[in-house]
């Protein structure tokens, strides 16, 4: 089969340029060609699997998974926190977004009837609920939605969108998605159906991973297909608002960055691009989230990040010293989109 070096945009249906052909994928042997629309600004995988057996494997491993394993650790210890909310947003770019956005639009906690899609192990739920929104979680996964009622209390449900759609109509007014739109195949349809739940003025807030963070020449600097099948960005996020008729706005992350200072090492992200799949065709892990080493160089630069001014002073000698340095401020490695019916 011959790989065509341009095709529709499976966004936007412009022209989609092939960037690098068969990148190893998540799990061995899977391979899949990057393709890139310049018109919406959206890299996406072809071909498009089924991620039954992934997504299976990945939850067998849990907490060994890269990547995967902070997931089951918030699970674990936000319980066990007074106010797990302000943890969470404190640790991740993600869980600060819904936040600020929440603390944005929602006027009357009780009565702002709050969906999270895709709520997985429940943890995030379950915060947003001690924080005392109306919050109820929607899962696929029956494995999740029963761990979740178990450690967190009758408040999830599962569901597929579609058939949930049908049964409820119009009664909700705020929608969140966190790290799930670049996992689904088609997100326009998607997203119309969650349009579909919304009360009028209602509001659906999603996070994912942030292309418009960097230059065009980086092909994929996400998880690897099939897990993620796209990678967005701000003009991405405006085409779907814009396909349904939905208002778009964006979180702006600059005092999130400024108590957590982030920045990416632009030759490190071209790197991944040879990365080693995560799984074996067995579904075994091939490489495993490995606990940083307590050695003197991670413990003197975690004292010296400690102290304000000698964080300020290292980050600024970081970036003058390595070209290839981005620093996050108003944009961030996620966007944090908040559509409007």
């Amino acid at each position: 089969m011959i790989d065509k070096q341009i095709i529709d945009c499976l966004l936007c249906g412009g022209d989609a340029e092939l960037r690098q052909k068969e990148l190893r994928g998540y799990q061995e042997p899977e391979t899949f060609n990057i393709y890139h629309c310049p018109g919406c600004n959206t890299a996406f995988s072809l071909p498009r699997v089924n991620t039954a057996k992934v997504y299976n494997d990945i939850y067998k491993n849990g907490d060994l998974v890269p990547g995967y394993e902070r997931y089951w650790k918030y699970a674990k210890i936000v319980k066990s926190l007074a106010d797990p909310l302000e943890y969470l947003s404190n640790t991740e770019e993600t869980y600060w977004g819904v936040k600020e956005a929440l603390l944005q639009y929602v006027k009357d906690k009780k009565s702002s009837k709050i969906l999270e899609i895709g709520c997985g192990l429940g943890y995030f739920t379950y915060s947003l609920r001690k924080a005392n929104y109306n919050v109820i979680g929607l899962d696929i996964s029956q494995t999740a939605v029963n761990q979740a009622n178990e450690a967190f209390g009758e408040y999830y449900i599962c569901s597929d969108l579609f058939d949930f759609v049908k049964s409820n109509p119009e009664q909700f007014d705020i929608v969140i998605l966190t790290e799930v739109i670049e996992h689904i195949d088609q997100p326009v349809e998607f997203i119309e159906s969650i349009k579909k739940l919304l009360r009028t003025g209602g509001l659906v807030i999603i996070t994912t991973p942030n292309k418009s963070l960097y230059s065009s020449d980086l092909i994929w600097a996400t998880e690897l297909p099939p897990v993620h099948c796209w990678w967005f960005s701000e003009e991405s996020m405006t085409y779907i608002a814009n396909k349904l008729r939905l208002q778009i706005s964006f979180i702006n992350f600059n005092r999130y960055y400024k108590n957590n200072y982030c920045q990416i090492d632009l030759k490190m992200l071209h790197e991944r691009n040879s990365q080693h799949p995560i799984l074996n065709k067995n579904g075994e892990l091939i490489i495993q989230s490995v606990a940083k080493q307590n050695n003197l160089k991670s413990l003197l630069h975690g004292a010296i990040t400690k102290v304000p001014y000698l964080r300020k002073i290292l980050n600024k000698l970081k970036e003058f010293m390595n070209p290839n340095i981005i620093v996050c401020s108003d944009r961030g490695i996620v966007i944090c989109s908040i559509f409007q019916k």
